[in-house]
């Protein structure tokens, strides 16, 4: 998979993460702080660079933190893996931690762009679901490779008083009656794969020659559908919520979030022709300038009541046990388990995430149809 970083040039990197917003699509990053030891007891202080999805943090917490502990990450959006991926390559230490989902977890390292660490030395690891602590992908004789976050299939909303009949299948997406009326996130290796499941394939990112020809044909169906791209799994839940959209893919939990912000009832399937999913985790930036604020900005960040927080916020699953707990004793165990939080073992039944040998092909593809 060399190729992936040796052949992305600087424009097709700027194709595929177009509309990345904030410091981040003006090339740069909010200054940070170097790191500060106020004394030993006190510990580091200051600012951080964090690349991540929204869903990562709340603005409750991040000021709790840094009122608790004076440690505060400066955010840019990351919409998709290999955005991230190429960004962190092109400028290393100046970023601290990264998130990232699954098998592009390993890649990372393999690259040599984030530190393999053992994440039993936070406390509040202790926390977590005992199988999110031993995933053989993110396992390595140096240590683990990221602090275990959230996950989920990706799957169908739609909205049943514009769509029908009830649908079961991914090709719902490329009904003409739906023109403008759908949305996906912007992300160029993702979109190709959904179309592979469409189609058939058995691996949407390995895909052959012929098969990734097939899922661009579908993706040119696709595009007139597409409203727009989203940049964030939140702009998504606004469309369907205020009626811009009736159908898109997304993660756990948007049936609960639209419901919540005003929106329209919600219905959700699973497609019968399989479809991806995703765990993500948080990686330490190999020399990155203020890595040192990093373990214990998580050590709070992770706490099991801003974790309950978090699920009930932004509704799919997370690998806390601890907060499990806290959302069980605060009476919402039925919402819980309906978003399959207790069932952590899920993730390996799923298609996950990752780079593969049609990654680059896929992406060129998608820039392709969608001009982005």
């Amino acid at each position: 998979m060399d190729h992936l970083s040796k052949h992305f040039s600087r424009r097709r990197f700027l194709q595929t993460t177009a509309g990345v917003t904030g410091a981040m699509a003006m090339g740069g990053f909010a200054s940070a702080s170097r790191v500060m030891a106020q004394s030993p007891m006190a510990g580091p202080t200051g600012t951080f660079n964090f690349m991540t999805w929204s869903d990562h943090f709340y603005q409750e917490q991040l000021d709790a933190i840094t009122a608790a502990i004076d440690i505060t990450p400066s955010i840019s959006e990351l919409a998709g893996n290999a955005e991230g991926f190429i960004r962190l390559g092109e400028v290393g230490g100046q970023l601290d931690m990264i998130s990232g989902d699954a098998l592009w977890v390993p890649r990372y390292f393999e690259d040599g762009l984030i530190d393999a660490w053992d994440i039993n030395e936070l406390e509040v690891s202790k926390g977590l679901y005992s199988l999110a602590r031993e995933f053989d992908i993110w396992t390595t004789p140096a240590g683990y490779l990221g602090y275990p976050f959230g996950w989920s299939p990706v799957q169908i909303y739609y909205d049943p008083a514009h769509v029908s009949p009830a649908p079961d299948s991914w090709e719902v997406l490329l009904d003409p009656k739906y023109a403008g009326r759908v949305m996906v996130e912007n992300q160029p290796e993702e979109v190709p794969a959904y179309m592979g499941k469409l189609a058939g394939v058995a691996d949407p990112y390995n895909m052959t020659t012929e098969e990734l020809a097939q899922a661009k044909e579908l993706m040119i169906r696709l595009k007139p559908n597409v409203l727009r791209l989203a940049q964030q799994n939140t702009d998504v839940v606004n469309a369907l919520t205020n009626g811009e959209v009736w159908l898109a893919t997304g993660n756990l939990g948007y049936d609960e979030r639209v419901r919540e912000a005003g929106g329209p009832e919600i219905k959700v399937f699973t497609p019968k022709e399989g479809t991806i999913g995703w765990m993500d985790a948080e990686m330490i930036v190999t020399g990155g300038a203020n890595s040192a604020l990093v373990r214990p900005w998580l050590e709070m960040a992770q706490t099991p009541e801003h974790i309950a927080e978090n699920f009930l916020r932004y509704g799919r699953p997370l690998f806390n046990e601890a907060a499990y707990k806290v959302l069980v004793n605060n009476g919402h165990q039925e919402r819980a388990d309906r978003f399959l939080y207790n069932k952590p073992e899920t993730v390996q039944t799923m298609t996950l995430k990752g780079p593969g040998t049609s990654t680059q092909a896929a992406i060129e593809a998608f820039n392709e149809v969608f001009g982005a």
